[in-house]
């Protein structure tokens, strides 16, 4: 095709150049040129410049005037540094385009390229004072000294603009965004802030830029002191006090913003929204101490009244987030790591005694009492029923709060969780076949949304739980094509799949009674009946001890006695797994390894397992993650008793 694309160039261009004679209107010359010049980026694309540079030379002199053709031209002959034909080239453009100010700018940079730059600098001062100093072309000339790595130059022209049109913030943003390209932080700031002077609505632009800056504490002082003199004109804007607020979050000094967001509020009649998001932020960076603390004086200041559900829905949130945050590694947390179909939603390490549960259950109920049929309802409906579903394990009491969300029907995002949490709570207690009959009678209603695909990944789960392996693989590729390759449940679908075709054996009735059990094993688990799971597991070892799937029964049966800490049952359900070769070893040896440094504080346990990996897994995918754990434990100090 390339060859074709070259003859059929040249043939062109020498017909063209010596053959036609006879006259063709402007709109069939014009089509021809266009057609020669997608030839031109064809060739640029292929990496063949010489060809695209012969079109693109046959072009400018065909229509000079035409900038796209001579961008293209000039630019490959900049690269070249073919000064000669460039200054053709410009000089011909601008006998067409006498204004053009990037030509202009060109052949300056034509100049300056070949060494005469006092040239150059005589030629663009006499265009500026021909142009009447135009700011389109102190803009253009600009960036065009950019591109030449003059900055002082550009810096003098910035001010010679300035110094000519009275304006102080004339160019700042161009100025500031360069400076920041630059790595002159404290520069673009200053130009930020002078560009905020005269557009104070627009600060939440000054925020974004400023806070794409490196986190560098070297420059915290610099930035704060710029933003303290702009507090201290007269008439300062008050959305400083919030830019203010952003860079000290962003460096950390989470006190200080939260003053300084206070006192922005004050200003601001005590709308609250910045007030909220600050405190929903801090929730999120892990300091729920201060985010409780913000919450709690929200709810205590009586200009804060507007937004009074929204703190007491946050502190509960962030009682929360501390809770989990404190939770005890879970053994469950492994085995196809996040995988839908082999992970429970249970939160487990939790005292329900803890006082912050309590905090939290006493502000969702007094929501409920005190705000009837609000969205703020719903949303308490729904966090206490999340609660009462993975914390508690109170089924019942979760599906009677899920029930009267939905029914409150204010809020139609709470209103589809709640749908879907339905049917997990028919799965966790044992209901499979009234979860496959609830969700194909609810589906039609939730075509093309979210819903849809949530609850059809259920109903592959539900159809698992019930043994119907056939209608589960069969319905895999039906799901992937509604889920598409980025939802995250994508992968899922094929793990856990991949998994029922590895373990199911067609024709060998022992296998398939294996795989069954397994089943049945899974669906316990998911009810949260561990010692009733343990005994189906140990069931399929003493009754299938060669089928295959006893390598992943035993992975399972490791996790149990690792909950219940039943360590040396564990160590004798792994060693198993460790004389054949199989994918689950090095995992389930990681999981020994984890579970015992951060659940359990015991290192000297910890590191047995990892060097188990070092020796026997050189080639695992934990090898880099283990040698790190490995030097982290050997130089970690001491207990005091033992110093």
């Amino acid at each position: 095709m390339i060859f074709f694309s070259i003859i059929f160039t040249i043939s062109i261009l020498s017909f063209e150049c010596f053959g036609q004679q006879h006259w063709q209107s402007p709109e069939v010359v014009k089509r021809e040129l266009e057609t020669k010049f997608r030839f031109a980026q064809r060739f640029e694309k292929q990496g063949q410049i010489d060809q695209a540079l012969e079109i693109y030379k046959y072009l400018v002199d065909k229509d000079p005037r035409n900038y796209n053709y001579y961008q293209r031209y000039t630019h490959h002959l900049f690269s070249l540094k073919n000064y000669a034909e460039l200054q053709r080239v410009i000089q011909q453009h601008l006998q067409y385009n006498p204004n053009a100010e990037n030509a202009i700018v060109d052949l300056g940079k034509l100049y300056f390229s070949r060494g005469d730059t006092t040239l150059a600098d005589e030629y663009w001062q006499s265009e500026l004072r021909r142009l009447k100093y135009s700011q389109s072309f102190f803009c253009t000339l600009y960036n065009g000294l950019i591109s030449l790595k003059e900055f002082e130059r550009a810096d003098n022209l910035i001010q010679l603009a300035r110094d000519h049109y009275g304006q102080a913030d004339l160019f700042a943003l161009e100025v500031a965004n360069m400076q920041m390209m630059r790595g002159n932080y404290l520069e673009s700031a200053r130009e930020y802030l002078i560009w905020g002077r005269n557009n104070p609505r627009n600060y939440w632009q000054i925020s974004n830029r400023i806070l794409r800056f490196p986190t560098d504490s070297s420059l915290y002082a610099g930035l704060d002191s710029l933003i303290q003199q702009e507090l201290n004109r007269e008439n300062a804007p008050r959305e400083i006090h919030k830019l203010r607020a952003d860079i000290m979050f962003k460096f950390h000094h989470y006190t200080d913003a939260v003053n300084e967001i206070m006192l922005f509020e004050s200003l601001n009649q005590y709308k609250g929204s910045e007030i909220l998001d600050l405190a929903m932020d801090l929730a999120k960076e892990g300091e729920y101490r201060l985010a409780e603390e913000i919450y709690t004086r929200i709810i205590a200041t009586n200009q804060f009244r507007s937004i009074l559900p929204n703190a007491l829905l946050g502190l509960a949130d962030a009682f929360e987030k501390e809770m989990f945050a404190d939770r005890e590694l879970s053994p469950f947390d492994y085995f196809y790591k996040g995988n839908f179909f082999f992970t429970s939603d249970y939160i487990t390490g939790i005292d329900v005694e803890e006082h912050q549960i309590k905090k939290a259950f006493a502000i969702y109920d007094s929501v409920i009492t005190n705000l009837p049929r609000t969205l703020f309802t719903a949303q308490a409906l729904y966090r206490l029923a999340e609660l009462r579903y993975r914390v508690l394990q109170d089924f019942d009491g979760a599906g009677k709060l899920y029930q009267a969300a939905i029914q409150n029907g204010s809020d139609w995002e709470i209103r589809s969780r709640c749908i879907v949490r339905l049917v997990d709570l028919m799965l966790a207690k044992g209901e499979s076949a009234d979860a496959i009959q609830y969700i194909k009678e609810t589906l039609p209603a939730y075509s093309g949304s979210p819903v849809e695909k949530a609850l059809t990944v259920r109903l592959m789960l539900a159809e698992f739980y019930s043994g119907k392996i056939d209608s589960v693989v069969s319905r895999k590729n039906d799901l992937l094509g509604l889920l598409g390759i980025n939802d995250p449940l994508f992968n899922d679908v094929i793990e856990f799949t991949g998994f029922i075709e590895k373990y199911q054996s067609a024709g060998e009735t022992s296998s398939q009674e294996a795989l069954n059990d397994f089943i049945r094993s899974e669906q316990y688990l998911r009810q949260n009946k561990l010692s009733e799971a343990k005994e189906v597991l140990n069931y399929i070892l003493i009754n299938y001890p060669s089928e295959d799937i006893s390598i992943p029964v035993r992975f399972r049966l490791i996790q149990i006695d690792l909950f219940f800490r039943q360590f040396e049952q564990a160590e004798q359900n792994l060693d198993p797994l460790l004389i054949e070769e199989n994918v689950y070893a090095d995992n389930a040896l990681f999981m020994m390894g984890e579970i015992a440094q951060f659940r359990d504080a015991n290192p000297e346990y910890a590191a047995t397992w990892y060097e188990i990996i070092l020796q026997r897994y050189p080639n695992s995918l934990y090898t880099d993650t283990v040698r790190k754990r490995l030097r982290e434990l050997q130089n970690a100090p001491l207990p005091r008793n033992n110093l």
